[in-house]
């Protein structure tokens, strides 16, 4: 198939879990695709895959959390692909972590992995986009932006605030060709959460289904918006009193 021929991506968090799944399915799409995580290894060996598949791939270590690097990252795009037409942020960490006793350090670091780094691609994204009058941004948000978990201020914040910037950046896109949206998967199958891959079908999604719908959203004409998309395991207590 190719619904994304010639497009040039930058996955964030592609060293494993949701953004591993996305580079791999943007690139049987025929996307060019930029490989950003810390893990350098890792990052070599599904570039590797990719290329192996047919497809595209460059890697490229970085922290998406450090100015310097994000800059970096988008240098090395200009210089492997010309342009960036898609970009996906799926970098960002989980917590679980009682109010009473979480930590300033802690709550920045997880707003930092889950934020920030959001904000410096995006910024980053939307220079190069805007220039083209043309680009697409998705942003990997949570369930936990809907209805947060008990003990979890710093991610429910750290989500709730990416779909805020997200409508922000929708918002200042508009008028030059540029869409943002995000994508809130429920309990999925990541390095992230341990133990999620025992609760069966019902109860926790693949990552390779959350990049469908991200490919989906990524596939749609330049000309459509799908700002928002809520996925989640039929089994999970999301709707009524379940």
């Amino acid at each position: 198939m190719s619904r994304l021929k010639d497009r040039a991506a930058v996955i964030t968090g592609a060293s494993s879990g949701i953004g591993a799944a996305c580079a791999r399915a943007f690139a049987a799409e025929g996307a060019r695709v930029v490989l950003a995580a810390r893990r350098a290894d890792r990052l070599a060996g599904l570039a590797s895959e990719i290329e192996a598949a047919g497809g595209t791939a460059f890697a490229f270590a970085a922290d998406a959390t450090v100015e310097a690097e994000v800059a970096a990252l988008f240098a090395f795009a200009d210089a492997k692909l010309g342009r960036v037409d898609l970009l996906v942020n799926s970098a960002g960490i989980a917590d679980h972590t009682p109010t009473e006793v979480i930590t300033l350090e802690r709550f920045r670091h997880v707003m930092d992995a889950n934020l920030t780094s959001a904000f410096l691609c995006c910024r980053a994204a939307f220079i190069r986009m805007k220039a083209q009058k043309r680009g697409r941004i998705i942003n990997i948000g949570s369930i936990s932006a809907k209805t947060p978990r008990p003990h979890n201020i710093a991610y429910a914040s750290s989500k709730f605030g990416l779909e805020g910037m997200t409508r922000a950046l929708a918002l200042d896109g508009r008028k030059h060709g540029i869409t943002v949206s995000i994508l809130h998967p429920g309990a999925t199958v990541t390095e992230l959460m341990p133990g999620m891959a025992d609760r069966g079908p019902e109860q926790s999604m693949k990552a390779e289904d959350v990049a469908a719908i991200a490919t989906l959203m990524a596939c749609l004409p330049d000309q459509t918006h799908l700002i928002e998309a809520l996925a989640f395991p039929i089994g999970q207590p999301f709707l009524g009193r379940g």
